[in-house]
C-alpha cells in the first residue's frame, strides 16, 4: 500500500507488463513510420501488362509508373497504344515545363473549349494527368484542374 494515497501497491508483473506492452506499441509506431519513409522501390517491366512488356522491352522505370498511374486513373494502357500513350504524357509535361501554361489550358479541344469525361477526351486528360504524376510530379497540383470523374 502506497502510505501517501493508501492506493494498494501495483503487482510488480502488471508493471512489467505494462512496460512491455508500452514497448512494443513503441517498435512498431517505430517500425511503421521507417517503412513508410522508404517507399516502394521503382515499377519494372514486370509491373506492366504483358503485351506493354513485349511492344516496350526496354521500359523505364517513369514509363512504367505512367503506365500503373494510368490504369489507376481509368485508361488502359496496351501494347499497341503504349508509345503514343508515353508521348501524350511527355507532351503534357514538355507544355506545362516550357509552355507557361497551366493544365487546363492545354486540355481543351479543338474549339478551345475543356475535354470533357466521355470517350476520348477522357482518355486524354487520364493520360495527360498520369504523365504529370510520372514524368513531372512537381506539377501534380494542377491534375485536379482537369475534374476528372
Amino acid at each position: 500500500m502506497d502510505p501517501l494515497t493508501g492506493a494498494a501497491a501495483p503487482r510488480p508483473y502488471a508493471v512489467a507488463r505494462r512496460r512491455v506492452r508500452a514497448l512494443a506499441v513503441l517498435v512498431a509506431l517505430v517500425a511503421t513510420a521507417t517503412l513508410a519513409g522508404c517507399g516502394g522501390s521503382d515499377p519494372t517491366i514486370a509491373d506492366v501488362p504483358s503485351d506493354v512488356a513485349s511492344a516496350r522491352p526496354s521500359i523505364s522505370a517513369e514509363e512504367a509508373q505512367f503506365v500503373i498511374d494510368a490504369r489507376t486513373l481509368g485508361a488502359t494502357v496496351t501494347g499497341a497504344s503504349v508509345a503514343d500513350d508515353i508521348e501524350t504524357g511527355t507532351t503534357t509535361c514538355w507544355a506545362l515545363r516550357n509552355g507557361g501554361v497551366q493544365l487546363r489550358e492545354i486540355a481543351v479541344d479543338d474549339a478551345s473549349k475543356p475535354l470533357g469525361n466521355t470517350g476520348d477526351a477522357l482518355r486524354t486528360k487520364q493520360l495527360m494527368a498520369a504523365g504529370v504524376q510520372a514524368f513531372c510530379p512537381d506539377y501534380d497540383d494542377q491534375v485536379g484542374q482537369l475534374g476528372l470523374p
